[in-house]
Parts: C-alpha cells; structure tokens; sequence
C-alpha cells in the first residue's frame, strides 16, 4: 500500500508540473506570468467574478498550486491503485481507462458548470491540452510500473 502510494503520489506531482508549465509557458505568451494560477486561486480563495480585477500575488500563485497539486496527487493515488489491481484482473484496465477520460471531461465541466466566464480568459482548449499533457505523461509513468496488465491485455487482443 505503501508503495502505491508514493507512485500515486509521484505519478500525480508529474502530471501537476505537465499542467503548470504549460500554463506557465501559456501566460509567458500572452505576456502576463502566472496569471492562470493567480486567476484560479483568486476564485477559488477570494470568489472573484471579474478577470480584469486578478491581481497576480505569491499567495494566490501558490495557494492554488498546492491546492492543484493536491488533486494531481490524489488522481494519482487512485490511478496507482487501479493499476496495481488491474496488474492482477487485467480486465480493470477498462475502468482505469474510463477514470482517465472523465479526469479529462471533469476538468471542463467543473469550469462550465461553476465559472463559465473563465472560458472567457482561459481558452477551453488550453485547458485540454494541459489535461493531455497531464495523462500522457502520468500513464508514460505508470505504465512502466504496471506493464503486466498490458501485457496480458495485448497478449488476449485479436489485433
């Protein structure tokens, strides 16, 4: 159990960096560092409702980040676990497949549904691709550690 969960926790920290440096890179762009995390921290921690009024403050930057990580963090424990089981039932890899992609939609909706105006300063589509980012290199991680269900998978697969 242990050991899940440092790779749980190490697997989410990857994915957490893959979203911040692109956001990172994203607002470095548009000229304005740290923005995105100043913004979300910002309504997260303070309810503002105005993007014009985002002040970009260390505490809001890593307010979020930790918030952000912590997600990350516990998507991985739960993605590790699912793994390590699905190492024993192969057939769990369906699940594991099926978390990824509502990991992926969840992120979208959870910003249409409680702020959609943020779509007006975070573009949707930067937000999927920093969630793509996010999966491609969490499963590159964890599927070095877990390669027996994929194995068994490919092995069961009639291509």
């Amino acid at each position: 159990m242990k050991r899940i969960v440092a790779e749980g926790i190490e697997a989410g920290s990857l994915g957490a960096a893959a979203v911040a440096t692109w956001f990172l890179l994203y607002d470095v762009a548009q000229g304005r560092p740290y923005f995105t995390p100043a913004l979300l921290g910002a309504v997260l921690f303070h309810g503002l409702r105005d993007v014009a009024a985002v002040s970009i403050s260390w505490p809001l930057v890593l307010g979020y980040s930790l918030l952000h990580w912590a997600s990350f963090a516990l998507f991985g424990i739960a993605a590790a676990a699912l793994l390590a089981e699905a190492d024993r039932q192969p057939a769990l890899l369906f699940v594991f497949v099926m978390l990824v992609c509502c990991f992926e939609v969840f992120a979208l909706a959870l910003v249409a549904v409680l702020a959609e105006w943020l779509f007006e300063a975070l573009a949707w589509w930067s937000i999927a691709v920093a969630n793509a980012l996010a999966a491609v290199v969490m499963l590159s991680f964890l599927g070095r550690r877990h390669r027996q269900a994929w194995q068994t998978l490919h092995a069961v697969s009639p291509v």
